[in-house]
């Protein structure tokens, strides 16, 4: 039996389908046939347990009692349960998704008084989802160069820290400064420096750990926090920013050039806070820039 909801629902900007107590699809709006791939003809009459085998069973089975049997709402909500079923993304949706995000709400379908079917509406809700991420990115990260904010990474060096002292963890932070910047954006321009900042980010992280957080902290300063990492693993990947940052030629317009920069390491102590540890890496990078640039030192 199919159900013949067509004149309220055909022109929806939203899926809908219903259902009835034995989870078989007894009507398939024009949005769903469109957005799934699906024609009416091939839902109609099979079961959305079939048809969508990611379908949580035991979940799914007891909302749909309780609307069949009492009336009553259920609300899929993206950011708790997540997609409900697996629709292909819509035409220009954003980038960074396998399918479709969703809203979805079941209800109760009244027959002469009697509850008969369960509709459920699909909204598309992928554009927002990617603006609440987005808007999240922001927060935490420098607009020009990607790093993480300093924000983020004071509240990430607070909780490592906690971290570090609760479960015994070795914890070590690198404070990179570029050589010479100044001279980079007065010899060739602040456009060319914004690259020269951006280059050097991208060699970081791409040096790093997955586990590891690349900050710009102040201008042309970046911090690489380093969890559960020894002296000596700390020292070793000092090293190889600094490598990889010097093996960089960035160029922009007319102008290409190389930069280097010099590196404080610290490791964290039982005692230490995050003003602690930072306050002894800026001073073993102070003493790299006062040695000559170019270099690593550590702190005691």
């Amino acid at each position: 039996m199919s159900l013949d909801l067509s004149d309220m629902v055909e022109t929806l900007g939203q899926g809908v389908f219903a259902l009835d107590a034995e989870g078989s699809i007894a009507y398939w709006n024009r949005w769903l046939v469109f957005a799934s791939g699906i024609e009416a003809e091939v839902a109609l009459g099979a079961s959305a347990f079939e048809l969508f085998p990611e379908l949580d069973r035991a979940f799914f089975r007891r909302d749909l009692k309780s609307v069949l049997s009492f009336g009553n709402f259920a609300y899929f909500s993206q950011k708790i349960h997540g997609r409900l079923i697996n629709l292909p993304l819509a035409p220009g949706s954003p980038p960074g998704f396998k399918y479709m995000e969703q809203n979805c709400v079941m209800g109760p379908l009244r027959e002469g008084g009697k509850i008969s079917y369960a509709y459920i509406l699909v909204e598309d809700v992928t554009e927002a989802v990617n603006r609440e991420r987005l808007l999240a990115e922001l927060a935490m990260k420098d607009v020009l160069t990607s790093a993480f904010n300093r924000r983020f990474f004071d509240h990430r060096l607070a909780e490592e820290i906690a971290r570090s002292k609760r479960y015994g963890r070795e914890l070590g932070l690198i404070m990179l400064d570029i050589d010479h910047f100044k001279q980079v954006n007065d010899k060739y321009g602040h456009q060319f420096g914004d690259k020269t900042l951006c280059l050097a980010v991208e060699a970081l992280t791409t040096a790093v750990r997955v586990s590891d957080i690349v900050a710009r902290y102040g201008g042309e300063e970046f911090c690489v926090l380093l969890p559960e990492a020894s002296r000596e693993e700390c020292l070793a990947l000092a090293e190889r920013l600094r490598f990889e940052v010097a093996a960089v030629e960035i160029s922009y317009g007319e102008n290409s050039a190389r930069i280097t920069v010099s590196a404080g390491v610290a490791f964290s102590r039982p005692e230490d806070g995050p003003d602690e540890l930072l306050r002894r890496a800026d001073e073993a990078l102070y003493r790299a820039k006062a040695a000559g640039r170019d270099r690593v030192e550590s702190s005691p």
